[in-house]
Order: C-alpha cells, then sequence, then structure tokens
C-alpha cells in the first residue's frame, strides 16, 4: 500500500492539481468587498443554520450518533473517510442494520481505504462489507484495484468528508470518523469534533451534495426526490456558507480560506493537524501578519507525521504570533479542524489547513457568521492550548526542527498526508 501511495507521490510531484492562487489573488486581498461578497462569487452555497450542539467526545458523539439513528423514520446519509466495525461501534453498524431492514433507506459512502485504516483502529477493525447484507447501501471512493495500481495518482484524492443526513431534519459535519480511534474506544478517543445541526435548510444542502457524490461514484444514480426535504422551521437565523469540494461541487476550498485570511483585519485562530503549507498559503498568513493581524495556532504532533510537521515547523512559527505544541504523549490525538477569524467567522468540517486539503482530497467544510458561535469556539480552542500545549518561539521551532525533522516525511505527509 504504501509503495503505491509513494508512486504516486512522485507523480504529483511532477504535475499537481492543486490551485492555491487565491491566498495570493487580488480579488481574495480585495478591502472593496466584504468577505460574504467574495464567498459568494466564489460559488459558496449561502444557507440558514441554528447554533448546533458540540461535540468534542468521541463517545458523546457516538451516544447522540445512536439516538439520532433509532429515531430516523425515511433515510440517513453518511459520508466519511474511515468507517470500520470495532467492539464499542459495532453496537451503531448492528443498528444501521436493522434500519434498512426495517424499510429505512441508508446510503452509505466510505472512503476506498477504510479497509487498510492506518489509524490505531487496524487492530480492532471490521471492514464494513457486511452492511450490504442487510440493504444498507454501500459504495466506496476510489478503491484499491487494478486500475488505480497502473493509474497510481488517482489513489492520491481521497474522499475526507466526514458528514451525516437524517430525515432532511438533523445533519452534522465535522472531523471525527466512524471507527475505534474517532469514536470506538472507551478511553483514548481522539481530540475531536462533530456538530449537529437541527437546520433543515443545511440537511437539504448536504443532501443535494450526498445525490450529486453518490451519483458521479455509482452505477446506480439516486433520485434527489426520494429524499424530502423540509423548510425552515424558525429557528434558522444565523448565515452560513457551505463549501462542497470533489465530485458535484463548485466551490474551492482554497477560496474559503484565502477569502477570510485575506479579509481578517484583527485575529485568527486556528489548530492546526499536519500544517503543510505552500508558498501561497505561507505568503497569505505573512501578509495577514504584515497588516497587524494577530496569527495564533495549536499544532498537532500525530507520532506518524511529526517528523515531517517538525522539519517545516520554523517557517510555521516565523508566520503567527502565538505558536502553542500540543504533545498528545499523555493525550489522545489532537485531530480537530477549527479556524475563527475576528471573532465573528468560525470555519468548521472536514478540512485540515494544509496543501493536500485545498485541492488532493474530498472535502466538506461551514463558514458560520456568528458572534456568539465565534466566542464559544475560540474559548474551547483557547482550552484545547492548556490541555498539555507547550508555546514556543522560533529557537524551540529550530531546536526541534534539528532532533526531530524529517524531510521524507515531510514530502509523504505533503502530499499523502
Amino acid at each position: 500500500m504504501r509503495k503505491i501511495l509513494l508512486g504516486a507521490l512522485l507523480v504529483l510531484l511532477l504535475s499537481s492539481c492543486v490551485n492555491t492562487q487565491s491566498y495570493v489573488s487580488e480579488f481574495t486581498l480585495s478591502p472593496d468587498l466584504s468577505p460574504e461578497e467574495k464567498l459568494n462569487a466564489l460559488g459558496a452555497k449561502k444557507i440558514q443554520v441554528d447554533e448546533p450542539e458540540c461535540f468534542f467526545s468521541g463517545s458523546l458523539w457516538l451516544e447522540r450518533l445512536m439516538e439520532l439513528t433509532r429515531e430516523c423514520e425515511d433515510y440517513i446519509l453518511i459520508t466519511t473517510f474511515l468507517g470500520s466495525s470495532s467492539p464499542l461501534t459495532e453496537e451503531f453498524y448492528s443498528l444501521l442494520c436493522e434500519k434498512a431492514e426495517s424499510g429505512v433507506d441508508v446510503y452509505m459512502i466510505i472512503d476506498g481505504i477504510s479497509s487498510y485504516d492506518m489509524t490505531e483502529s487496524r487492530d480492532f477493525m471490521t471492514p464494513l462489507y457486511f452492511l450490504r447484507e442487510s440493504g444498507v447501501h454501500l459504495i466506496e471512493y476510489s478503491p484499491l484495484t487494478f486500475m488505480h495500481m497502473i493509474a497510481p495518482h488517482e489513489l492520491i484524492i481521497r474522499e475526507h468528508r466526514k458528514m451525516f443526513i437524517f430525515d432532511g431534519r438533523y445533519s452534522a459535519i465535522g472531523g471525527m470518523n466512524i471507527n475505534y480511534i474517532s469514536i470506538g474506544s472507551a478511553e483514548n478517543n481522539q481530540r475531536d469534533s462533530m456538530y449537529l445541526f437541527s437546520s433543515s435548510s443545511l440537511a437539504s444542502a448536504l443532501t443535494d451534495e450526498f445525490v450529486n457524490i453518490w451519483n458521479e461514484m455509482s452505477i446506480e444514480p439516486l433520485d434527489r426526490d426520494l429524499f424530502q426535504s423540509y423548510e425552515n422551521e424558525g429557528s434558522e437565523s444565523i448565515d452560513a456558507y457551505l463549501f462542497n469540494q470533489g465530485p458535484g461541487g463548485n466551490a474551492f476550498i482554497s477560496d474559503l480560506y484565502a477569502t477570510l485570511i485575506n479579509s481578517a483585519e484583527k485575529e485568527i485562530d486556528f489548530i492546526a493537524f499536519l500544517p503543510l503549507l505552500d508558498e501561497n498559503m505561507k505568503a497569505s498568513l505573512r501578509l495577514a501578519k504584515d497588516r497587524g493581524v494577530h496569527i495564533k495556532t495549536i499544532i498537532s504532533t500525530e507520532p506518524r507525521s511529526y517528523g515531517g510537521v517538525a522539519y517545516k515547523l520554523p517557517e510555521l512559527v516565523e508566520l503567527v504570533d502565538e505558536a502553542y505544541l500540543s504533545y498528545d504523549n499523555d493525550l489522545p490525538l489532537l485531530h480537530e479542524k477549527l479556524m475563527v477569524i475576528d471573532d465573528k467567522y468560525t470555519v468548521i468540517g472536514s478540512v485540515n489547513f494544509n496543501y493536500r486539503s485545498m485541492g488532493l482530497s474530498n472535502e466538506i467544510a461551514l463558514m458560520i457568521d456568528d458572534e456568539d458561535f465565534a466566542a464559544k469556539e475560540k474559548a474551547h480552542l483557547n482550552e484545547r492550548a492548556r490541555e498539555n500545549a507547550v508555546k514556543i518561539d522560533l529557537s524551540d521551532a529550530e531546536r526541534i526542527k534539528k532532533e526531530d525533522g524529517s524531510f521524507f516525511t515531510f514530502l509523504f505527509n505533503y502530499f499523502g498526508g
């Protein structure tokens, strides 16, 4: 598997499909347009949402996921990067089977790498093919086939979105997979997030996206009319902008982040998992810092990728005002995706702030325009900074690079992480 991925990386070194020009474009840097005007022009889908339920514990999200699944009467739509059964997730998958057998339409998209899950869950996982026996409609995005072995560059594009839709009324997005290390471990789940909305507007928009994704990949297309949608019921009063990058989508993640960073006036706070940036992304942060924007980041130290992050750590630290290194030796992996801009805009979803997520994976992101929600998320981010994180400066970063940096690990994770 790794040899195949490395072959694909060599192809991408010569020809990359990622376009990060938005980070340095005159349009996203223009002071004459508001962020909202820029996002509308760049293909965002503007919707109304309610304030979501926030889950920062895998076990709590699994409990709520079970409740939502039990209550479903019509349909359940799921997209996940890593989906596999383990002892504590077995009950959820059994419930999905029960729902399918009772007549609920259950459709699920998993990434083709799920059966080769390269996280700790490989010791506990069971592939999900058994779901089909109960009537769950399950397809894999870009499975490992002979055709992909002779065209390995196609293996690089992965289905990284995590989203759920229940009966057209509830929907969720975030960073948690449906496997052992995300939600199936009793005590050692990743530190991550999922956001649950009761917004029919968002559920309808995500259903549109799901049907488009499915129809791009399946020889058995879905009719959007099979899935009932509902009108707003009064609680959706917050403006939000949806970006779907991948099959069926017409917006690009780089446009979202470039717009917000280039429009920032006061502050940018973000959690960085695999923060491996290209020159355009670095230039955007540098310009923001030069404008007087205060930039703060929390950097995860996942063991398999730490050498690559350490290799580029000095470059990232130079671009920000405050950098915290989150040591995961005593705490579970910090896998969260979160950015807060100017105490007003909050970005959640599946996206890692790195080169790969800008175009080498299918991603879903939601920008929420609400000061109250931004304040709560910023408080949560600051709490993460206090969880075994250490503030570092440039001299610390240079020392860490010298001691732990690995060019090979950086190269592998820049394209394939």
